[in-house]
C-alpha cells in the first residue's frame, strides 16, 4: 500500500494571504500537497495558472481545488470546468444541494428532501460525462446540513457511477455532527468512490444548561473545533478505517486552532502519521461472534 500524503486546504487563510505566503506556510509545515480554494469563476483560469505554478517550484502537488459551482446549473459547472481543462490537480469539489443544517433551518425548507435527491443524481450523472470530455474527478463533501451528510447516501448517489469520475470527501468530524457510522463501516459503503479525507477535529459544548426562553425547555448544543489530538475523532480508528478498506490516498488538513498555522500543521501532520503508525491494516483475532 502507497503511504499517505497531506495536503492543506487553503478555505480558512485564502482571504488573509496570497498564494505566495500560503505556499511557505505549507512548505514550512511539511506538507506533500496543496488542496486549493477557488474565487471568483472569472478569475479562475489565471489563479489557477498561478497556483500551479507556485505549487510546483515549491516540489509540491496540486491535490484538488475547492469552491466551484452548483452542480446541477450545467452551463456553470462547464465554465468551471473549462477554467481547469489541462491543470494540475484531479479533483473538483463542488457544491451539492443543501437541506437544513439544524431545526430552525428545517422549519424554513421548502423542499423536500427526495427532490433534492434526485436532483443531485441527475447532476452526478450529467458530471460523470463532464468528467470524461475534461478529465476531471467532481467530489462532493461530506458535510451535515447537505443530502450527502452520510456514506450511506454517497453510496446511494454515486453507486452506478464511475469512480473516476466522481467522488467524495470523507470528513469524518463532520459525521459527528450529522451522519455518524463506526470508520470501518463508513469506509467500507464509499469504496473507491472515496475521493481522500479532510482532517480535522470538533468537540460539542453546551450553550447553557437549558435555554429557558424555548418551551419546552431543550438542551442547546453548539460544536467547537479543536487541536486534531483533542477532539472527537479517533484518528487511530480513522487509519485503520482506511487501511482496511485499502485506501492510501490524500488526507487534507483544515480548520485550524490557532493562528500560528506553521506549528500547528506541523503538529498536527506529525500526529496523524503517528496514528498510521499505531493502526492495524485489517481485524485480528479472537475474532467477534456477534452474526454466528
Amino acid at each position: 500500500m502507497e503511504p499517505f500524503k497531506y495536503s492543506i486546504n487553503t478555505n480558512i487563510f485564502r482571504n488573509s494571504k496570497t498564494s505566495a505566503e500560503i505556499v511557505d506556510l505549507c512548505v514550512k509545515a511539511g506538507a506533500d500537497g496543496i488542496e486549493w480554494g477557488l474565487k471568483a469563476l472569472e478569475n479562475a483560469p489565471s489563479d489557477i495558472r498561478e497556483m500551479n505554478k507556485l505549487t510546483a517550484d515549491a516540489g509540491l502537488e496540486v491535490m484538488g481545488y475547492l469552491n466551484a459551482g452548483i452542480m446541477w446549473k450545467d452551463d456553470l459547472m462547464r465554465q468551471w470546468s473549462e477554467a481547469l481543462a489541462n491543470c494540475e490537480g484531479g479533483t473538483l469539489r463542488v457544491a451539492h444541494p443543501w437541506f437544513a443544517w439544524d431545526y430552525t433551518e428545517s422549519l424554513h425548507q421548502p423542499d423536500n428532501y427526495l427532490d433534492l435527491v434526485k436532483r443531485a443524481k441527475d447532476a452526478l450523472k450529467m458530471l460523470e460525462s463532464l468528467s470524461r470530455e475534461y478529465r476531471i474527478k467532481y467530489v462532493l463533501e461530506m458535510h451535515s446540513g447537505s443530502i450527502a451528510a452520510d456514506p450511506w447516501a454517497i453510496r446511494y448517489l454515486m453507486e452506478d457511477l464511475d469512480p473516476e469520475c466522481v467522488g467524495a470527501i470523507y470528513d469524518p468530524a463532520n459525521t459527528i455532527v450529522e451522519g455518524f457510522i463506526r470508520p470501518r463501516g463508513a469506509c467500507e459503503l464509499l469504496g473507491r468512490h472515496l475521493a481522500y479525507v479532510h482532517a480535522k477535529n470538533l468537540i460539542f459544548v453546551s450553550l447553557a444548561a437549558y435555554t429557558e426562553t424555548m418551551k419546552p425547555r431543550r438542551m442547546q448544543w453548539q460544536f467547537h473545533k479543536t487541536f486534531i489530538d483533542q477532539g472527537m475523532i479517533d484518528y487511530v480508528e480513522i487509519y485503520f478505517a482506511l487501511k482496511n478498506s485499502g485506501f492510501s490516498g490524500w488526507i487534507s488538513l483544515e480548520e485550524f486552532v490557532t493562528d500560528n498555522y506553521v506549528q500547528e500543521i506541523a503538529e498536527s501532520i506529525n500526529f496523524l502519521k503517528e496514528c498510521d503508525q499505531a493502526a492495524p491494516e485489517a481485524p485480528g483475532e479472537p475474532f467477534s461472534a456477534f452474526n454466528d
